[in-house]
């Protein structure tokens, strides 16, 4: 459903984790939780007379679980909050179906299990029950184009369906290969604690050895980002260096952010 709204304009979407109604066990629970903290809407939700289905109700190892889906989530709030701007900018989906961004693999015409997140990264989630290995469809073959596990680093070159080891601590999660991603990896209590927090900054190599990326920042409060009180920019790497310029020069806002690493 995400999938065809986004296309269709609406990229604001996401399910009730969890469900609306009845009681998710914790196998369910968990790869829901997974699954939503790679949608554009994510939330808990259910109906009142539902049975109380709070994370930390559960057994201390789904607790666990849950927590790391979360993190995973608030680390990537300011890519999110990139992805909702340049959507502003140029109407892009921000859920996009693998075809948009690979039009000449028909391979990607009829999957709708999987998506990518702009043009970086590709979400797989485990939507099978009890499950040790799951389908992924790595596109771009023709254009040598390398996917990267978002927790090993280890890359893997586009070759179609692949099929993949899983466990219940993870979903396939791959970023794109001459992409980079802005990370905010310091565990806060609450958003707005992040505000002033260091990026890191994923660098997932293409064949070229090149990379590129973007971030947008402003209050997360206020319109002052329609009087230029922001910063759109970007990051370019290559063998020698990795560079960063304002993208809107007119643009300016004060962060006292900072890039801390680069992986």
């Amino acid at each position: 459903m995400c999938i065809s709204l986004a296309t269709a304009g609406i990229s604001f979407c996401g399910s009730d984790v969890g469900g609306f109604f009845k009681y998710p066990e914790a196998e369910l629970m968990t790869r829901w939780y997974q699954a939503g903290a790679y949608q554009a809407f994510f939330r808990a939700h259910s109906h009142i007379e539902t049975k109380r289905r709070e994370p930390w109700l559960y057994d201390a190892t789904t607790i666990s679980r849950i927590r790391d889906a979360v993190r995973r989530r608030y680390a990537l709030l300011d890519f999110w909050y990139t992805l909702f701007y340049e959507h502003s900018i140029d109407g892009l989906p921000v859920t996009r179906p693998l075809f948009q961004e690979f039009p000449k693999e028909e391979a990607t015409f009829t999957i709708d299990n999987q998506y990518l997140l702009g043009d970086k990264l590709l979400i797989r989630p485990v939507l099978e029950e009890g499950v040790t290995s799951v389908k992924v469809y790595l596109p771009g073959k023709e254009s040598g184009t390398l996917w990267y596990d978002v927790d090993s680093y280890h890359a893997v070159a586009a070759n179609g369906w692949i099929n993949l080891d899983v466990t219940i601590t993870k979903i396939p999660v791959y970023q794109r290969g001459g992409t980079i991603v802005p990370r905010k990896e310091r565990v806060r209590r609450a958003s707005s604690l992040m505000a002033n927090d260091p990026y890191t900054l994923v660098v997932a190599l293409d064949s070229n050895n090149t990379a590129h990326g973007t971030v947008y920042i402003d209050d997360g409060e206020t319109f002052d980002y329609k009087s230029n009180k922001y910063i759109y920019g970007s990051f370019d790497y290559q063998p020698a260096a990795i560079t960063y310029k304002f993208i809107n020069k007119d643009a300016n806002y004060p962060t006292r952010s900072w890039v801390e690493r680069i992986v």
